[in-house]
């Protein structure tokens, strides 16, 4: 995928401006609009239920009474995506994905007794705002190619972490800032950040504005920095490693291959993995003083990062070092991943900490098996790769909604495999939800406003297509 951030390419912009050839024309062929998948996503939804019964009659009494108004709704909303010519491959993995969330969550609620149950209110809530925000970004997306757009993103996601730094709290006991409570609801506001950091990037790389290189890596690296300095400030580096792929993926792909580009994408990835391993050797040093009393700032304030990542990276390496602290949790998801079974454990293991969330592909694995765990993350990568051909599509003619497409798939797509793999001990852990199957307000509204948004941006870039051709 070749993208220009100058002008200097005239060759270039007359074969934008040429008629769609017969390659273009194939590549639209395999975008499938089919109605069969709104049919797929209501027969998942039914064999759900059952398979939900099978569990637990009370969670499959449960989930029933959610199943007409979900049927519903799928039936409504795949009937607007057909009519407005939307990737329905992407409409049907969205459905299932949440079948599958919906029914693991009532599953969860009768075996493993969570703190607090899973709200279908909420749910619905989430679904609305949603809605809301995709009639914003209509109209919003205009902004993106205005100039100032990109300080107002920089500046919002520097405001969200200096009010976390004052107001934020952590209800898990966890020492982040993170949350903060408004009317009874419990808001990770971190979760805003992801919305304008693709909002920010977006408008970076607007066709419209068309900035110099350095300027382009210039302002990117400060909004970086931005995110980096505001999650050390508030002790929360779950959502930064997001921030910090997003950074890096749409730099390799929306920017002009330099050799600028490549030393800077390299540098990036040296500092990573330097920083990590420079904090997990300096926990080594500063643990003794700590234990004695005597650790003095400014490294009061650097020892409990110093301590997580030598935690996460610990536990990783060896989940034995500390069965009863640290790797307790990993250590009862690995007991649970190999009891699962292809259709789930027969034995009743229930002992897995944190099932409605962190650990919420195990909690499939272990109730519904392998088979179901495995597809839920080919609908993963599904939304992800329609996500990208979208994005490639729209380079045509909306650069900045093409941003916005790859941005939200890679973000979907990169947590739920980052906490996959960290749940199953194949990386260190990150804690965060994964997109559909783990429980949590904030989160489900981001992950329907991203997917909202892909699915409104695959019918928007035809409706484009039929504007530039007449």
């Amino acid at each position: 995928m070749k993208i220009w951030i100058d002008e200097e390419n005239d060759d270039r912009q007359e074969t934008e401006s040429q008629p769609a050839t017969d390659t273009d024309e194939q590549e639209e062929v395999r975008v499938d609009r089919s109605d069969r998948h709104i049919l797929y996503a209501i027969l998942f939804e039914v064999l759900m239920g059952a398979f939900v019964w099978l569990k637990s009659a009370k969670a499959g009494m449960n989930y029933l009474y959610i199943l007409a108004p979900m049927l519903v709704i799928t039936g409504l909303a795949g009937n607007y995506a057909y009519q407005k010519n939307a990737d329905m491959k992407l409409f049907g993995a969205v459905a299932k994905l949440s079948a599958a969330g919906i029914g693991l969550q009532l599953t969860i609620d009768q075996v493993y007794n969570p703190i607090g149950t899973f709200s279908v209110i909420k749910y619905l809530i989430s679904l609305v705002i949603a809605v809301i925000f995709l009639i914003f970004y209509s109209y919003f997306r205009k902004l993106l190619n205005k100039q100032g757009t990109v300080y107002v993103m920089m500046a919002v996601s520097a405001a969200i972490y200096l009010f976390l730094a004052v107001r934020g709290y952590d209800p898990n006991g966890y020492g982040t800032n993170a949350w903060i409570s408004i009317a009874g609801f419990t808001i990770q506001m971190t979760d805003f950040t992801k919305v304008s950091a693709l909002l920010f990037y977006a408008s970076l790389f607007s066709s419209q504005l068309r900035f110099e290189e350095d300027k382009v890596l210039l302002l990117s690296t400060i909004f970086f920095l931005i995110n980096l300095g505001g999650s050390i400030l508030i002790r929360e580096l779950g959502s930064f490693f997001i921030l910090f792929f997003l950074h890096l993926g749409l730099i390799f792909i929306f920017m002009k291959h330099s050799h600028r580009k490549r030393m800077y994408l390299i540098i990036m990835f040296v500092l990573f993995f330097g920083s990590a391993a420079a904090l997990f050797g300096l926990y080594k040093l500063l643990d003794p003083s700590y234990q004695a009393g005597t650790l003095k700032a400014p490294f009061t304030l650097l020892y409990p990062l110093c301590k997580k990542v030598y935690e996460r990276f610990s536990v990783t390496a060896n989940i034995y070092s500390d069965p009863y602290g640290a790797g307790y949790q990993l250590l009862q998801g690995k007991k649970a991943l190999w009891m699962g079974g292809l259709f789930g454990n027969t034995v009743n293991f229930n002992a897995i900490p944190v099932a409605e969330s962190d650990m919420a592909f195990v909690a499939m694995v272990a109730e519904f098996g392998w088979v179901l765990a495995l597809y839920c993350i080919f609908m993963l990568c599904r939304i992800g790769s329609r996500g990208c051909a979208a994005a490639n599509r729209l380079l045509k003619h909306h650069r900045q909604d093409a941003v916005v497409a790859f941005g939200a798939a890679f973000m979907l797509v990169m947590q739920g495999l980052i906490v996959i793999l960290g749940s199953c001990n194949i990386i260190p852990f990150t804690g965060l939800p994964i997109p559909f199957l783990s429980r949590g307000f904030t989160y489900q509204t981001i992950v329907f406003c991203f997917t909202g948004t892909l699915l409104h941006l695959s019918e928007q870039e035809e409706e484009s297509e039929d504007e530039t051709d007449a």
